[in-house]
C-alpha cells in the first residue's frame, strides 16, 4: 500500500513540474500533503509516532522532487473520514510540528481550521500556536472551526478570530502563500470559496 502511494505522489509530482513550466515559479512549488497517520480507536504512543515518521521520510526520500516541495498538512485532533471520526497522532500539536520541521529541515502547510481545535484540545492559546509554527508555515489553508470536531466551517461561522490570524499571518510568514479550504466550498461554481476570499479581502490579507 505504501508503495503504491509513493507511485502515485511521484506522479503529483511530475504532473506539477510539467504544469510550473507554463508559469513564471521563481521558488519551488508546494504540494499539499496529508501524510497519514491516523489511528482507530485511541491516539498512539510518541514512540509509535516516531516510527511513523520515520516511515514517512523514507517514504519521500524516494521522490524525485524537481521544482517542487512537499509541505506536510497540520491535522485536527478527530479527524473526520469517508469511514467515521478517528485520532489523528502526526502533525497535530505545535510541539511536533516544530520538532519534524527542525530535524527534517521542512516546511508544513498549516491548516488553521484544523490547529485551531488542535490548540483547544491541548489548552493553548491559538495565538500562541500560531505564533509558534509561523515560521515553519509556507503555505495556509484558512477555514473557521468550533468545538472539538467542528473543522472546514465558512470563515465568521465558527470561533476563530480571523482579525488576529491574519495579523499573526502578516507579521510571521508574510511570504506564506494561502486558499481557503471550506468544506464543500467548491459546490455552486466554488460559491463557499468566493465568500470566503470576500470575507479575507475585508481583513486586508
Amino acid at each position: 500500500y505504501r508503495e503504491k502511494s509513493i507511485v502515485n505522489l511521484q506522479k503529483v509530482v511530475d504532473l506539477t513540474n510539467d504544469i510550473s513550466l507554463f508559469f513564471n515559479c521563481k521558488n519551488r512549488v508546494p504540494i499539499v500533503v496529508n501524510v497519514g497517520g491516523f489511528s482507530v480507536d485511541k491516539n498512539i504512543s510518541q514512540k509509535l509516532k516516531n516510527e511513523k515518521l520515520l516511515i514517512l521520510e523514507d517514504s519521500l526520500s524516494q521522490i524525485v522532487l524537481g521544482k517542487t516541495e512537499i509541505l506536510p498538512q497540520s491535522m485536527p485532533p478527530f479527524p473526520w473520514h469517508f469511514g467515521g471520526q478517528r485520532f489523528h497522532n502526526l502533525f497535530v500539536s505545535d510541539e511536533d510540528i516544530i520538532n519534524y520541521c527542525e530535524q527534517y529541515n521542512s516546511k508544513i502547510c498549516l491548516d488553521v481550521s484544523h490547529s485551531y481545535l488542535s490548540a483547544k484540545l491541548l489548552n493553548i492559546p491559538f495565538d500562541e500556536f500560531l505564533r509558534s509554527t509561523a515560521k515553519y508555515s509556507s503555505h495556509y489553508h484558512f477555514a473557521d472551526a468550533n468545538k472539538l470536531n467542528g473543522e472546514g466551517i465558512q470563515i465568521g461561522e465558527g470561533d476563530i478570530d480571523f482579525e488576529s490570524v491574519v495579523k499573526i499571518v502578516k507579521e510571521e510568514s508574510p511570504e506564506a502563500s494561502f486558499i481557503p479550504e471550506i468544506w464543500q466550498g467548491h459546490k455552486d461554481n466554488g460559491s463557499g470559496f468566493w465568500q470566503a476570499l470576500d470575507i479575507l479581502e475585508t481583513l486586508s490579507l
